[in-house]
């Protein structure tokens, strides 16, 4: 099957998502947000934060690839900023990745739920929260991408979130056990 690929802004339940379709199908799950601090963190490298996430979407891509030449079916991404939405998405062949978008039309619902979760996420900048996700939500719909409005459901709600993991499993044709 390929690339599980969930984008969106913040708050919309991306790593909630893709932390249970991670449990469901047992399979590598890289967060971007993890990514560029491995390096970030390190003196000797003299890069700005452009190069920097540059490189590490490389370098995710390159782990993506290898996971999937070594036979495994799926490989989860999420976190990873807008302007990176197309660079991964074009890298891998049609029909090798599904994109699926988490939409929130209700800004205030964002702005809450960035200020208020307890998930371990630091990240509270509500204000911006909303402007990346205007981006997503105004980005032209890719090929093949799937989004899902999320704003009126509440992450903290287990039996929602079974809900969003259903639509996405079936969305990729994924039978439950």
């Amino acid at each position: 099957m390929g690339v599980i690929f969930i984008t969106g802004g913040p708050g919309t339940g991306k790593s909630t998502v893709a932390a249970l379709l991670h449990e469901k199908l047992g399979c590598p799950l890289y967060e971007f947000g993890w990514i560029p601090e491995f390096r970030q963190k390190n003196s000797h490298t003299m890069l700005d934060w452009e190069e920097e996430e540059t490189l590490s979407v490389e370098n995710l891509l390159l782990v993506t690839d290898n996971y999937l030449r070594h036979g495994f079916d799926h490989v989860i991404l999420t976190d990873i900023r807008e302007p990176y939405t197309d660079t991964v998405y074009s890298h891998f062949a049609p029909g090798n990745i599904r994109l699926f978008t988490l939409i929130a039309e209700d800004d205030e619902v964002i702005r809450t739920r960035v200020l208020t979760r307890d998930n371990g996420n630091a990240y509270h900048n509500a204000e911006e929260a909303v402007k990346i996700g205007k981006q997503f939500r105004n980005r032209p719909i890719l090929p093949g991408e799937k989004r899902i409005r999320c704003d009126h459901m509440t992450p903290e709600d287990a039996a929602v979130m079974e809900k969003k993991q259903e639509a996405v499993l079936q969305k990729l044709n994924i039978t439950r056990d």
